[in-house]
C-alpha cells in the first residue's frame, strides 16, 4: 500500500472521530474572582493505538491525532492511548482557565453574574477548530463532560439547563449539588453553542434565579 493511500485512510478514519473535553475542577476555583490555569484531559477516538503490522509502533491515526491536536492546542501534552471495549482513545492534556470575573482564556469555566457556571471559548480557538473541521476533521463529534468537586462544605442548589448531572437528565430543573464529586455532561445544543457562539450556560444559582418547578 503506497504512502498516499495510507494517508488517505488515516484522514478518513479521523474525519468522523469523537472528541471529548473532560476537565476536573473545584467549585471553589470556578467561583473565584481570580482565574487560574488547570490541566484538562481531552480524549480523541482513533482507529487503533498500535500499528496493525507491528504492535510496538504507533498507529497512523494516533500519529495523525497527535499532529492535529498540536495545531489546535500548541501546549497539548500526549498522555497515553488505550482501548476501552471496542474503542481506542488517545488522551491528551491541555491548559484551560478556571474562575475569573471575565473571559480571558481559550477555554474557560467560570461563574456568570448570577453565580451560575458558564463554559466559554475564545474566538481564536473557534476559528482554529472551524478551520480543521473544514479540512481534516470534517465530521468531528465533540462532547464536554465536567468533573466537578464541590469543595465548599455545603450543598449548592442549582438550576441545570439541558445537562446530565450524575447520569440524571436535567432539562430545566433544580438540583442539590452536594459536597463531593459530580459529573456534568453538556447537551449537544450546549456544545454546539460553545463551538459556534463562544459560550453556554451550564447552570444557575437557584437562589438568584426565578422559581422553577422540579
Amino acid at each position: 500500500m503506497n504512502k498516499f493511500m495510507v494517508s488517505l485512510i488515516a484522514i478518513t478514519l479521523l474525519s468522523g472521530c469523537k472528541v471529548e473535553l473532560a476537565p476536573t475542577v473545584n467549585l471553589s476555583d470556578v467561583q473565584s474572582e481570580t482565574a487560574k490555569i488547570v490541566q484538562s484531559k481531552i480524549l480523541i477516538e482513533v482507529s487503533s493505538c498500535t500499528d496493525f503490522k507491528d504492535s510496538r509502533q504507533e498507529s497512523s491515526t494516533l500519529i495523525k491525532a497527535k499532529n492535529e491536536i498540536q495545531k489546535i492546542f500548541a501546549d497539548a501534552k500526549y498522555i497515553e492511548c488505550y482501548r476501552e471495549k471496542m474503542d481506542s482513545k488517545a488522551v491528551f492534556e491541555i491548559p484551560i482557565m478556571v474562575g475569573g470575573k471575565t473571559g480571558n482564556g481559550d477555554i474557560q469555566i467560570r461563574n456568570n453574574e448570577s453565580g451560575g457556571m458558564v463554559v466559554e471559548m475564545s474566538k481564536k480557538l473557534e476559528q482554529k477548530i472551524s478551520n480543521h473541521q473544514n479540512s481534516t476533521f470534517r465530521k468531528i463529534n465533540t462532547s464536554i463532560s465536567i468533573n466537578v468537586n464541590n469543595d465548599l462544605n455545603q450543598a449548592q442548589q442549582i438550576i441545570g439547563y439541558a445537562i446530565y448531572l450524575d447520569n440524571n437528565a436535567i432539562p430545566v430543573s433544580k438540583y442539590d449539588l452536594k459536597p463531593g464529586q459530580h459529573t456534568i455532561k453538556l447537551s449537544d445544543v450546549s456544545v454546539s453553542a460553545i463551538l459556534t457562539k463562544g459560550s453556554a450556560l451550564v447552570y444557575e444559582n437557584a437562589n438568584d434565579s426565578i422559581d422553577t418547578k422540579n
